[in-house]
């Protein structure tokens, strides 16, 4: 049995892995169906697993959610909830990757796309992980509307970065979920006061402004409620729960235009939201604690990055060696897409030793810049992000 936590870190680094691979087969390898092998059942299954990048995101919004609000929840109910400190606290978990990898993105992609010759950053070659032209989405618009979380709502996002997508998604429900919490919170502590308007206020803005698809889709980050209230104590849920999930994801396969798209993801999010209900925390840490941690580090970094490196280094090989792009099933073919998923884990681990892993220096420094010291007896006292 596993601790919560370390549940937690073994599931939010095997999504960004599946998010990664899904990305990966579907630029190195031919679209399934297309290969003349496709119908061997080794084969399906690899299509199958690499096939799951977007139901892995459907959990980081789970995830999210359930860290978010408890943390939030347990500020409030010890009464040293501060917007300041949690916008400190959720901006600097961001930016503390995204700036270098919007910037890392502009670099690969320029790079990569002098050594193309087929069309891959045109648009010539059609991937399933990328429609659309690279170049078209490279000026500088993209960059600010990327930087500033207006991706999907002023522009596509940036270059070939198309998992920015769910970026932005997180970064609304960090503003969605206290406008709409913290005066209900307020209300039944009996306080009533200007801010609880204005986080009403504000709340109601950001629901005539955005995008239907983020405000729909906040309904799958609320699912982190459900483990923070609910604990499932049959040990037999923790092995039905993930059988229920695999059948919903064979069946989402191959039943995919019988619902909607939405209505998989909350299938979904509500079979692991229970499935997480199923985990306790307690002292003791299996073996595999500290390896699913360490996973689990730069996988917000791995996630950013990870795109513009494969669709960069995929063209270079291509460029030389007239092989890496939309590639039959084969030895060589598997050969290279384990040579390029190690190197994306090591490009993605040197970031984040210089972005994910620094942290709490970015939140210092904005620490710094933003909170005003308090004078008490002429000594100068900065506020305790705790109070």
């Amino acid at each position: 049995m596993i601790s919560r936590s370390n549940f937690i870190h073994l599931s939010r680094w095997i999504a960004a892995f599946l998010v990664l691979i899904s990305h990966l087969r579907s630029i190195l390898f031919k679209n399934y169906g297309q290969s003349a092998i496709y119908k061997e059942k080794a084969i399906q299954l690899f299509y199958f697993i690499t096939g799951l990048g977007h139901q892995a995101v459907i959990i980081f919004f789970v995830l999210s959610g359930y860290l978010i609000i408890s943390s939030i929840l347990k500020q409030f109910d010890k009464e040293q909830f501060s917007f300041k400190n949690y916008a400190i606290n959720r901006i600097s978990r961001l930016y503390a990757v995204l700036i270098v990898a919007l910037i890392l993105t502009v670099i690969l992609d320029h790079f990569g796309s002098g050594f193309d010759n087929i069309g891959v950053y045109t648009n010539k070659i059609h991937f399933a992980a990328m429609g659309f032209s690279v170049e078209s989405r490279s000026s500088f618009l993209y960059f600010v509307a990327s930087l500033f979380m207006l991706q999907n709502i002023v522009v596509p996002p940036l270059g070939s970065n198309g998992p920015l997508w769910s970026l932005n998604y997180e970064f609304f429900y960090y503003l969605l979920f206290p406008c709409l919490c913290i005066p209900f919170l307020q209300v039944l502590k009996g306080g009533k006061n200007f801010k609880s308007l204005l986080y009403i206020f504000c709340g109601i803005i950001l629901f005539f402004i955005l995008p239907g698809s983020i405000i729909i889709y906040f309904s799958l980050w609320l699912l982190g409620i459900v483990p923070i209230y609910l604990t499932i104590r049959f040990r037999a849920f923790n092995y039905i729960l993930p059988l229920i999930l695999l059948g919903m994801l064979f069946y989402q396969r191959t039943h995919i235009e019988k619902f909607s798209a939405y209505s998989y993801d909350l299938a979904i999010g509500i079979i692991f939201s229970l499935w997480l209900c199923c985990f306790g925390e307690f002292k003791y840490k299996s073996k595999f604690y500290k390896l699913n941690e360490w996973f689990a580090s730069f996988s917000y970094t791995l996630y950013l990055v990870h795109l513009p490196l494969i669709l960069c280094t995929l063209t270079i090989i291509h460029f030389y060696f007239y092989s890496g792009i939309a590639m039959d099933p084969s030895i060589r073919t598997f050969l290279l897409f384990f040579m390029v998923l190690i190197v994306s884990y090591v490009f993605a681990y040197l970031v984040a030793s210089m972005t994910e892993f620094k942290t709490n220096r970015f939140k210092s420094f904005l620490e710094k810049i933003t909170l005003k010291p308090k004078l008490s007896n002429k000594k100068i006292d900065y506020v305790s992000p705790h109070k």
